[in-house]
């Protein structure tokens, strides 16, 4: 749509009568204000289900082709932005007085709201991620745990922010990584997934990053495994280690605690012996004889 052209900046001086350069600048600015909040309702309307948030183009700028007045600019302030966050559709009451369109009216503007929901989730936990890590490489190259009375930047995070070490350590890994994907995906950025990039950074860079991304969102869900497979597709996995020669383990010679196992029958015969002399003979006897007979078979298997 043709956009019209923003009103004129005063020109001071000029037909300005006994007015001041102040007093103009002021009256101007004070129409501007009135003209943005009278744009202003008509902007957020109920969004299309087929359309629940203004398409943005390739250049970043909005695309708002219903046919609006926003000469103020006010849209793009309203719309996702740089940021990536969407405008909650605002209520509106459907023209026509049919309930079956009526229904189908505020159905699309549920389905519209859910949509908005959902997106501006994800891209705070997105931005959450990044957050959390500026803040927490910040204090640990500081080392302001030892300021707060801690012995460990570990002990600081948990004790003051519920973050165990672990989680600490993993979020500064991936911070990176979720800095160099902030403005290609308002998708939210979880920490284990983005660790099959951590390598891939490190190695190649940034835009080797933005690449794998693209590729693994290109077939839909983005999962640690379409990362890694994208990153193999691509050339930025780091190679596998081939395995090494098989080496035969020696084995070892038997221990005195596995030597005393075969002798533990003696023992709880003495133990018998104690409490009854007879019973523990005949058993001594029984013994004896079954290694005797042990005794030859194994040295005829030898033989």
């Amino acid at each position: 749509m043709t956009r019209k052209a923003p009103p004129p900046i005063p020109v001071i001086g000029q037909g300005g009568g006994d007015q001041s350069r102040e007093n103009q600048l002021r009256e101007w600015e004070e129409n501007q204000r009135r003209a943005r909040e009278a744009a202003a309702a008509p902007v957020l309307t109920a969004v299309p289900a087929t359309a629940p948030a203004l398409p943005e183009q390739a250049d970043g700028s909005v695309d708002d082709s219903t046919g609006e007045d926003d000469s103020t600019g006010e849209i793009e302030v309203a719309s996702a932005g740089a940021a990536g966050y969407l405008p909650m559709p605002a209520f509106t009451q459907p023209d026509s007085d049919d309930p079956v369109e009526r229904l189908e009216f505020y159905s699309r503007g549920i389905l519209a709201v859910q949509y908005a929901a959902r997106a501006n989730h994800e891209r705070a936990e997105q931005q959450k991620l990044i957050g959390l890590g500026l803040r927490l490489q910040a204090m640990k190259d500081e080392e302001l745990h030892k300021t707060a009375g801690f012995n460990t930047f570990g002990e600081l995070t948990d004790s003051r922010f519920g973050i165990k070490k672990h989680q600490a350590n993993n979020i500064l890994r991936v911070m990176p990584v979720a800095q160099a994907l902030e403005d290609i995906t308002t998708q939210e950025l979880k920490e284990r997934p983005l660790r099959v990039l951590v390598p891939v950074l490190e190695a190649h860079g940034r835009e080797a990053v933005r690449e794998t991304w693209l590729e693994a969102a290109r077939h839909g869900n983005v999962t640690d495994k379409t990362l890694m497979q994208a990153a193999n597709f691509l050339g930025y996995a780091p190679p596998k280690e081939l395995p090494g020669p098989t080496v035969q383990k020696q084995e070892k010679p038997p221990t005195a605690a596995q030597v005393s196992e075969s002798l533990r029958a003696v023992e709880r015969i003495r133990e018998l012996a104690e409490r009854d002399p007879a019973r523990a003979r005949r058993e001594a006897e029984e013994l004896e004889s079954a290694v005797r007979e042990l005794v030859e078979e194994l040295s005829g298997n030898l033989g």
